[in-house]
């Protein structure tokens, strides 16, 4: 029996004297690792739980109502009920719905409190207004350059009440380079916390149907305007998933 033992000793010594050494590290093998760590979940997007029928795109008495080249307003004289005036700093004075007038208030003092001018330039406007307006430009600028600029009567968000083209007291006003101002920054990034968006930014014409424009600005409310914020959509067309609007 010790002989036997002897023997079988011997034969495992020189099994683990034969076998390859593996270099010692400090730490698991790379094989190991990939077997001890737990695989990483993804994410998950968040589902966005925005109810964009709560309120009607056709009707003129709506927040949303969507208004451009494929969408008049219905009637087309329409006339908000509940227009008031704003006081708010103006070249001519404003008119707007209530609730409109009410945020553009609240703006105001916020941008007051950053240290921004902002200056009222054209709120509503009625069908009347809106006809003179355009054929004055049709007259002075020409058919094609009037589309891109201004809206015929009855498809302008002016006659809404919902719409305000604002400024800052500058020769840049109702300007494109009302774009570099710090007024136009600071609505830019801060008009969506009282319930208005830039309703015409740089590079949507052929969606929008008109040029850039940005002094013109939209109240859809403060619910709508911070999920078109943070979901990053840019024009109510494509939040609302409605047509391109690039001419009549």
């Amino acid at each position: 029996m010790v002989a036997a033992s002897a023997v079988l000793l011997l034969a495992a010594c020189t099994a683990a004297q034969s076998a390859p050494t593996q270099p010692s590290t400090g730490s698991a093998s790379t094989a190991d690792a990939a077997h001890t760590t737990a695989p990483t979940t993804p994410t998950p997007t968040p589902v966005s739980t925005f109810d964009r029928s709560a309120h009607s795109l056709d009707d003129p008495t709506s927040i949303w109502v969507v208004v451009d080249k494929k969408r008049p307003l219905q009637p087309k004289t329409y006339v908000p009920a509940d227009l008031v005036t704003p006081d708010v700093p103006h070249t001519n004075v404003p008119q707007l719905r209530q609730v409109a007038a009410d945020a553009l208030v609240t703006m105001f003092a916020a941008a007051k409190r950053d240290g921004i001018t902002l200056v009222s330039l054209s709120a509503y406007r009625s069908y009347a207004t809106q006809t003179s307006i355009f054929d004055r430009n049709l007259r002075q600028l020409g058919r094609e350059t009037t589309l891109g600029l201004t809206a015929r009567p009855g498809y302008s968000e002016h006659q809404t009440g919902l719409a305000d083209d604002l400024g800052d007291g500058s020769s840049c006003d109702l300007a494109v380079c009302f774009e570099s101002h710090p007024a136009a920054k600071w609505l830019a990034a801060n008009s969506w916390r009282y319930g208005w968006i830039l309703r015409y930014p740089l590079g949507y014409t052929k969606i929008t149907g008109i040029q850039t424009e940005p002094w013109h600005f939209r109240y859809i409310g403060v619910p709508a305007a911070t999920e078109m914020h943070d979901t990053d959509v840019k024009t109510l067309e494509q939040f609302f998933g409605l047509p391109d609007s690039p001419d009549y």
